[in-house]
Order: C-alpha cells, then sequence, then structure tokens
C-alpha cells in the first residue's frame, strides 16, 4: 500500500498557506524543487569553467568532418541520442543515416566520429553501438558519469569522454530521511553535448566552413529548409558564418541555458509547487497522472525512474491524429495531465483536453501565434522559457539561430516537479 505524507486536504490546506510565500524573489527554502534547479545552475557553472576540453574536442571533430567525416547520433542511445539528433539548430547531417552524399569512399569513412551517451549502465543496444563504430575506426566520444561502476569499459573505449561527476548516484536533492531526488545525468550529457556541438561549429567557421543547420518546423518554411540541404549538402554555399573565437559559442550556449533555469527558478517557483500538489494529491488518491509528452528525449526519461509511481507517459504530438486517438484512448475520462510540450499549445489540444475533462497543468515555450496560447482554464500554465524557434544562440552570417535549449528546459523542469512530488509523497514519520 502507498503510505501517504500528507492527505490531499491536508495537503491543499499546507500549499494554500505556502503559495503567498512563494511570491518573493526565491522560493521558499523548503521548496526542493528549487534545490534541484540550484543543482542544475552549479552544473552550468561546471561546464564552462571546462570549456577548453569542447573546444580541443572539437577541433578534431571539425577538422575530421572536412575531410568528409560524418557524425553519428542515434535515436535509441538513452537520452543523449535522440537530444542531438534532428534539432532545431543542430547539424542537418547529424546520424550516419544522414549523411550528405551515400558514394564517400573509405577514406572519407575513415573520418567518421560517433557520439555515444550513457545517463546509466549501458544497454544492449548502447554496447552494441561502441562495439560496432569501434572496429570500423571512428572516433568515439563518449558521455556519461564516468566513475560508475558500470561505466568503466565504455569510458575507456572513447577516445574522448565527457564526464558528468556524478558517479553512481546522480540524484542530487537529499530529502528528509536520505531519501535522494532529482536526477541530473541525462541533463548533464545533454548540456555537454550541445556546448560540444556549438564548438565544433566555431572550429568549422575557423576553416572557413558553414555547417548546414536545422531551421526548427515551427516555421512556415521550416521543411523546405531542410529539404534543401538533408542528403546534399555538407556545408553552405550561400552562406557564410563569421569566424568564431574558440569558446564563444558553447559560453553564449551555456549562458541561455543559465538564463533559462533562473527565469524558471525565479519566476515559476510557485507554479512548479503548486504542480508537485497537485499531481501528489492525486496519486494519494490512487491515480496516476498521464504526462502527455511531446519532443526528443522525453521518451528516454518520463515515467522510467521513481516517477513510475505517480506517471504514465504517452506520447502527444497535438498535430499528429494518430497520437490524439492514443491519448484518447488510454487516457480516463476527467484525468490530471501534464502536458510537456513544445511552442504553444496547438488548437486541437483544448479541444481535446475538453473532450476527456482533462484537467490539465500545462508546460511550454513561447508561439507568437494567439490560436497557440495555453488554454485559460489550464489548472497551471507554467512557461519554460525559449523563444520560438527554440535554437538560442546567434551567429553573424547566418539567417538562423542555433541549439536547441528546450530539450533541456523540458528534462530541468520536469525533475524539479518530481523531486518535489518525490518529497511530498514521502512515508509519514511516526
Amino acid at each position: 500500500m502507498h503510505l501517504k505524507r500528507q492527505s490531499p486536504a491536508v495537503l491543499l490546506m499546507a500549499l494554500a498557506f505556502i503559495v503567498p510565500a512563494l511570491a518573493a524573489e526565491t522560493p521558499p527554502a523548503l521548496a526542493f524543487s528549487s534545490r534541484y534547479l540550484d543543482a542544475v545552475l552549479e552544473l552550468c557553472e561546471t561546464a564552462e569553467k571546462d570549456i577548453a576540453r569542447y573546444t580541443a574536442a572539437a577541433e578534431i571533430i571539425a577538422e575530421r568532418h572536412v575531410k568528409g567525416g560524418a557524425f553519428g547520433a542515434w535515436w535509441n542511445n538513452q537520452c543523449l541520442g535522440p537530444e542531438i539528433y534532428g534539432r532545431s539548430g543542430g547539424f542537418v547531417n547529424m546520424g550516419f543515416d544522414r549523411v550528405w552524399r551515400k558514394d564517400r569512399p573509405a577514406s572519407e569513412k575513415s573520418n567518421d566520429v560517433a557520439f555515444i551517451g550513457f545517463d546509466s549502465p549501458p544497454w544492449d543496444r548502447d554496447r552494441a553501438l561502441l562495439t560496432n563504430e569501434a572496429a570500423r575506426g571512428c572516433w568515439i566520444v563518449g558521455f556519461g558519469p564516468r566513475s560508475h561502476s558500470g561505466l568503466a569499459s565504455v569510458a575507456g573505449a572513447s577516445d574522448v569522454f565527457f564526464d558528468t561527476g556524478y558517479g553512481e548516484e546522480d540524484r542530487v536533492v537529499v530529502l528528509p530521511g536520505g531519501v535522494r531526488a532529482g536526477h541530473l545525468n541525462h541533463v548533464a550529457n545533454a548540456l555537454h553535448g550541445w556546448m560540444l556541438m556549438a564548438e565544433t561549429v566555431g572550429a568549422l567557421t575557423r576553416r572557413g566552413k558553414t555547417p548546414c543547420m536545422w531551421k526548427s518546423y515551427s516555421y512556415p518554411d521550416g521543411k523546405e529548409w531542410g529539404n534543401k540541404y538533408l542528403g546534399k549538402q555538407q556545408f553552405h554555399d550561400d552562406f557564410t558564418m563569421s569566424p568564431q573565437a574558440p569558446g564563444v559559442l558553447a559560453r553564449a550556449y551555456v549562458a541561455a541555458i543559465r538564463g533559462m533555469v533562473r527565469r524558471l527558478r525565479v519566476e515559476q517557483g510557485e507554479a512548479l509547487v503548486r504542480a508537485a500538489g497537485l499531481i501528489a494529491a492525486e496519486r494519494n488518491a490512487g491515480r496516476h497522472t498521464i504526462v502527455a509528452w511531446a519532443g526528443h528525449m522525453p521518451e528516454a526519461y518520463v515515467g522510467k525512474r521513481e516517477d513510475a509511481d505517480w506517471a504514465k507517459a504517452i506520447q502527444l504530438h497535438l498535430f499528429l491524429e494518430a497520437q490524439r486517438q492514443s491519448f484518447a484512448a488510454n487516457t480516463p475520462d476527467g484525468a490530471l495531465v501534464l502536458r510537456l510540450g513544445y511552442h504553444g499549445v496547438e488548437p486541437e489540444g483544448p479541444v481535446l483536453f475538453r473532450e476527456k475533462k482533462n484537467r490539465v497543468i500545462n508546460l511550454c515555450g513561447e508561439h507568437p501565434d494567439p490560436a497557440w496560447q495555453p488554454a485559460s482554464d489550464n489548472l497551471l500554465n507554467i512557461p519554460l522559457g525559449w523563444s520560438f524557434g527554440d535554437a538560442c544562440v546567434a551567429v553573424e552570417g547566418y539567417p538562423i539561430r542555433l541549439f536547441p535549449p528546450s530539450g533541456i528546459i523540458q528534462a530541468v523542469a520536469y525533475e524539479a516537479i518530481d523531486t518535489e512530488v518525490t518529497f511530498l509523497l514521502l512515508p509519514e514519520e511516526p
């Protein structure tokens, strides 16, 4: 039987008492969600201090790419694969199935680079990826907790390895009774991955090359932009990025992430606590919260850890009819829904949720269209802070911004809420 730390009624009364205090600039010390956000800010500081390692690795990667080497990342490689594959402001040619031409000679293939991430000990497919790519001579870039006992062999097999720094335990918030919450390996790997992508772009610009980068499909011409380059061009012949000094692009990216996390902590701290209270009350009533997620990385973490106790994950890209039908078929009428969205809310969303009589906690980024704004009758609307188009770093000479923050900020907001939920659902002290 699931023990209750507080009954729903007591929980909501406590929230009513707490909420006024949360209006202060900094959420109160009792908000364990804010402690998780503080840990993310510390991660950003640590990563920025180590920027020379990203720059050094990027020089090697860029040189291999200029010689015809392709980049490899895989959708099914824990959280890192989907995060850096096919994202707004990322490399169009990311993925060995997305190479600019299929008839590359062996001399070019010998310069391929594989990016492999580990949030936890490797899955069987992760081991296969590492074994297969190393066997054919790829330069292997690994990401993960180096000191984790389950990763000793894969860290050693990597040509360069970016350590999350969390070892065997990546839950960074200690709750009463020594219970831990708030995973950070997947966030660290994504941050390190994008900082390395940023420095790789910088290294290419210093060689006079402008790589083809994705434009968000949220723009009307996003698909047209991508189709112009996908499978056709390695480098632009129509745009030229200005040369970027080492460290400039990675620092710009981590600064953007830091700013969004700070804003989430200060401006949405109250809302995160309230969201956790609603979810905890739902669990204490014997019901799971439906986490309707969109994007890339959530597939690899939502409902996969301790949050499985309260969360049921359902993929919901509202523009896809099949996913709307799946949501309708697999979500109980009246269910509490935590929507982990992308840009705004497609007009189909409020219609679907009202038909299902769902109570909605909505989290998403910005959208300029009035028809795409979150519904006013949602229980909570929590803006996650990234701008429309997602990518956040401008480079002189290039018409679109680079490197997306959305995957990281989604994960950070979700973990912050889960940290608070874990606290609220602790067993009652005797």
